[in-house]
């Protein structure tokens, strides 16, 4: 009588499939609900630590069946792998997180003058949780900072404040930031605005002729008084403060931007603050270093040390 051989189920092997299933839809809707705000960063980074957690069960089962199908040719190699690449969805983003984690300083806070950073005009709302905040002011935190990004530093540019004053602006709507709050800036917007020229009107063959119109006629108008005017100075220093979001985990930022004269040349200094948590993960140095390149950039030529 011939013998059949019945291979055994991997109750690992489909255990892993059923909870990699779950893991990498909570760590998903996590992202997604945090993304479009219905779900702050804190509970959305408890939610995925959750996830993590399960990722790391389904990877141990997945070796699990993987072993037992090794050995025994126990049935699961499918689901085995199905629960393993699931549990690296959920594993590979948190462990680079986890990385930067570890390498990178412990701050929130991000400014390219560590001495003097940039005030800020609105004091960005900070709701308390479970992750640990602390002074971002702090000098041990600016001192790590100076070490961990050494080339997170301002700008000098030869040219007008004004001029570069144009460019912060354009990088920034590019970047699609919701700007808060200003100083300084109108004063320097008014003296770039170029008056129209009043509408051509009259007769248009005459126009075409060349022959004069009276009613384009040059009207005499007196002269200014100079003297007797007092022209106010433009302003040597503007502020500008933005509101970002990540592109991807849409984590709330605060920028601050600081321009100042100093004869002919312009600095231009910047900071950067998440909103939640006592660690960055690097992004406010990254924000500050793609603007700024940017702004080169758009001021190539003129950009100075």
């Amino acid at each position: 009588m011939p013998f059949h051989y019945q291979r055994p189920q991997s109750i690992a092997a489909t255990w892993s499939r059923r909870l990699g299933r779950f893991a990498l839809l909570l760590a998903f809707m996590a992202v997604l609900l945090h993304r479009i705000g219905m779900l702050t960063l804190p509970n959305a980074v408890a939610v995925i630590v959750l996830a993590t957690g399960l990722a790391m069960l389904v990877f141990g089962l997945a070796l699990i069946g993987f072993t037992m199908l090794w050995l025994i040719g126990a049935k699961g190699g499918h689901a085995s792998f199905s629960g393993l690449v699931m549990a690296l969805l959920v594993l590979g983003p948190v462990g680079v997180a986890a990385s930067r984690y570890v390498t990178l300083p412990t701050i929130h806070d991000v400014s390219t003058d560590v001495d003097d950073p940039p005030q800020w005009l609105e004091q960005p709302a900070v709701s308390p949780s479970w992750l640990h905040r602390s002074d971002g002011d702090a000098p041990e935190a600016r001192q790590s900072q100076s070490l961990a990004y050494p080339r997170v530093t301002g700008r000098r540019y030869d040219g007008a404040i004004d001029r570069v004053l144009l460019a912060v602006r354009a990088a920034a709507a590019e970047s699609k930031w919701n700007e808060v709050d200003n100083v300084g800036v109108e004063a320097l917007v008014d003296t770039l605005e170029i008056p129209q020229e009043a509408e051509v009107g009259g007769d248009p063959e005459a126009a075409a002729t060349g022959e004069a119109d009276p009613a384009r006629a040059p009207l005499p108008q007196p002269r200014p008084d100079v003297e007797a005017g007092s022209a106010e100075p433009l302003p040597t220093s503007a502020l500008i403060q933005y509101r970002t979001r990540t592109l991807v985990l849409g984590i709330p930022q605060d920028v601050l931007i600081r321009l100042s004269e100093e004869e002919e040349t312009t600095f231009v200094d910047m900071r950067a603050a998440t909103r939640d948590g006592d660690h960055d993960l690097g992004l406010n140095a990254e924000l500050i270093q793609q603007f700024l390149r940017d702004l080169d950039m758009r001021l190539l030529g003129i950009a100075g040390g």
